[in-house]
């Protein structure tokens, strides 16, 4: 089990066209929110960051978030069967789909109140810069 590389950064926003708007003024590449899995979602290019805006976490069923706040770490990883063992698993594994293709995930709960969200890439992005 290898955690191969870090995905983005997510974050939940209330007001996703103000916060683009925020680091579009900032000089910051983002893309065009997507409706996806019960809210919105856009990316932000923080220089070699990638940051995940959201309006609705995957796992906000699961958990308590406000309005705004750093959802989690996404980290790409070679056996999330095997990365999972031991941990206390929040939400998942689930299979999503999207502009980064198809990943197989799952969330963790991890000190300081935050969670980390694992994740198996299943299939390619057809535009791999999506696979930030």
């Amino acid at each position: 089990m290898t955690v191969t590389g870090l995905a983005n950064l997510a974050v939940k926003v209330r007001d996703l066209h103000a916060a683009l708007a925020f680091y579009t003024s900032a000089g910051f590449e983002v893309t065009e929110p997507l409706d996806w899995e019960g809210g919105q979602r856009a990316e932000v290019f923080v220089g070699p960051v990638q940051v995940t805006l959201f309006t609705r976490a995957i796992y906000e069923d699961a958990c308590d978030l406000p309005d705004e706040c750093f959802l989690h770490p996404a980290l790409l990883c070679d056996d999330l069967e095997a990365q999972l063992s031991g941990h206390t698993i929040l939400w998942g594994p689930a299979v999503v789909r999207g502009p980064f293709g198809v990943r197989r995930i799952a969330f963790v709960e991890a000190p300081g109140n935050m969670r980390l969200e694992f994740m198996e890439q299943l299939e390619p992005p057809e535009d791999p810069r999506a696979a930030r």
